[in-house]
């Protein structure tokens, strides 16, 4: 008589769904919320599971990591520096190479600590060369995951990780293109790190008011998600090609609904500071004799920046002449030059590993990344 083996079956089958199912139930709070020590441990696959699922398994597991990855919020990532090495050759060259051999110690658990990146990117960077997916590119799109996918693109050139590169794109065709809200905080973002997206760029330009003045009801605040340097950026790109009446629209709108430099001390201050670089902006880009005449009164008899000038003559004027904005120079002493001068961020996957408190310093160890 055969044995049954139908429970066994069964109960094979449920590990595996349950296996499976916990590798592809990454949301949106388990990279926000790296795992840390609290006792527990990665579910293990079953014996019929593949090596990307056996590897994808072990993602967040501290008892076989060997390596620390602290980012600049103070957040930590564990991490497996081979797993990492078989993704992207920066890790390759930054752990294994013959300068990097010296500086790690057998049995330890290499500690590498980022300037410039955050512990949520460096948890999607390991996330994605652990399971070949992003969690985040799977969420419903909003000006947060904007901004994160916009840092995450550029972390995915400076880790050289071409894969991860190429997932960022197709989410980026399929959300922006959808909701062109979606290319203001990427833009800003991309102003930031020195790196803006291209197809954002292409939306602002072919979709200026759907981008800046989205519905209500729409995904993405539009001009809402920029900050100063963001909105000068757009009204210098969009001014020979763009109806001067929207960027006047464009600039009323951050003004009235912008949380930039939002004080909850001195809100009425706060406002006053808004109007008067909305106002700066209106005289130095919107130009009267690009708007017809009948618009441009209304407008300009309904703007918030003016109601304090009733004579419309007078701002027809200073918004046909236009102001500049004021450049500053610095005068740096001889000794002040290399103390004081500014650096630009510069687009690398730039980690200095800790040294030991009981040992000396050791040196940092600076791969070149290049874009």
């Amino acid at each position: 008589m055969l044995p049954d083996l139908s429970a066994s079956d069964s109960s094979n089958s449920d590990d595996t769904m349950n296996d499976s199912s916990s590798v592809q139930s990454s949301v949106f709070w388990r990279w926000r919320r790296p795992r840390s020590g609290n006792g527990t441990v990665a579910d293990r696959t079953s014996a019929t599971g593949t090596a990307a699922d056996a590897i994808a398994a072990l993602f967040g597991d501290m008892e076989v990591s060997d390596l620390e990855l602290k980012g600049s919020d103070g957040g930590s990532v564990f991490a497996v520096k081979a797993i990492l090495a078989s993704r992207s050759t920066m890790f390759r060259q930054r752990f294994f190479s013959e300068s990097a051999k010296d500086l790690i110690i057998p049995g330890e658990k290499l500690v590498v600590k980022f300037k410039h990146w955050d512990c949520r990117i460096l948890h999607m960077i390991v996330e994605y060369c652990y399971t070949d997916e992003c969690s985040i590119l799977k969420v419903q799109p909003s000006d947060e995951v904007a901004r994160l996918v916009g840092q995450l693109r550029v972390a995915s050139k400076a880790f050289k990780l071409p894969g991860l590169l190429d997932g960022i794109q197709q989410w980026g065709w399929r959300n922006i293109n959808r909701f062109p809200a979606l290319s203001c905080p990427l833009i800003d973002e991309g102003m930031r790190l020195d790196d803006i997206d291209e197809l954002a760029m292409q939306t602002l330009q072919l979709k200026p008011r759907n981008a800046l003045l989205p519905e209500f009801s729409s995904v993405g605040s539009g001009v809402l998600a920029l900050t100063k340097p963001g909105l000068l950026f757009i009204l210098r790109t969009l001014e020979d090609t763009t109806s001067h009446l929207l960027l006047l629209q464009v600039i009323e709108r951050w003004v009235d609904f912008s949380s930039e430099d939002s004080n909850d001390e001195s809100p009425s201050r706060e406002r006053a500071a808004r109007e008067a670089f909305g106002r700066k902006c209106a005289l130095r880009f919107v130009k009267s004799n690009k708007i017809n005449p009948a618009s441009f009164e209304r407008a300009m008899k309904n703007s918030r920046l003016f109601q304090k000038r009733d004579d419309l003559a007078r701002n027809s004027a200073l918004l046909d002449e236009g102001i500049k904005f004021s450049e500053k120079s610095f005068k740096v002493e001889k000794g002040q030059q290399n103390a004081g001068s500014p650096e630009r961020r510069p687009h690398t996957a730039l980690g200095l590993i800790k040294p030991d408190s009981t040992s000396t310093p050791q040196p940092s160890i600076q791969p070149n990344v290049s874009q």
